[in-house]
């Protein structure tokens, strides 16, 4: 039961656009509505693009830059938090989580694309 488990997981984690695929009609398909099975999509596949961003981070350039991850997020988070409240005046941990998030799913999912690309490049140019 595990081995299928733990194949499903790794593609989705090498291949999170198609996670976001899925997700995305398979929402449309039961709700219905295009916003809330977009935001569905994205709310599931930020931390499958999380994930695979660590991964390519790792595989091209040798080693781990969990803790590099890990501090990104947190300043990222901190920075939203501090420009909601100046904002709003107000702090509602909801609302800035939602924007910390969504916010991940941008920045992740451009990070994923250009790592994709220049990892592909660099195998591309090793084997010439």
């Amino acid at each position: 039961m595990g081995d299928w488990l733990a194949s499903i997981l790794a593609t989705f984690v090498t291949l999170p656009l198609f996670l976001f695929l899925l997700v995305y009609l398979g929402a449309r398909l039961f709700g219905g509505r295009k916003r809330a099975a977009f935001y569905a999509a994205v709310n599931v596949a930020t931390a499958f693009f999380i994930a695979a961003v660590y991964v390519l981070l790792t595989v091209l350039f040798g080693k781990s830059y969990f803790i590099h991850l890990l501090l990104f997020l947190l300043g990222l988070h901190a920075a939203i938090a501090i420009g909601y409240w100046r904002k709003k005046a107000d702090f509602r941990l909801a609302a800035v989580f939602r924007l910390f998030w969504r916010a991940c799913f941008l920045i992740f999912a451009f990070l994923y694309a250009g790592l994709l690309v220049y990892g592909m490049m660099v195998r591309v140019a090793a084997s010439l």
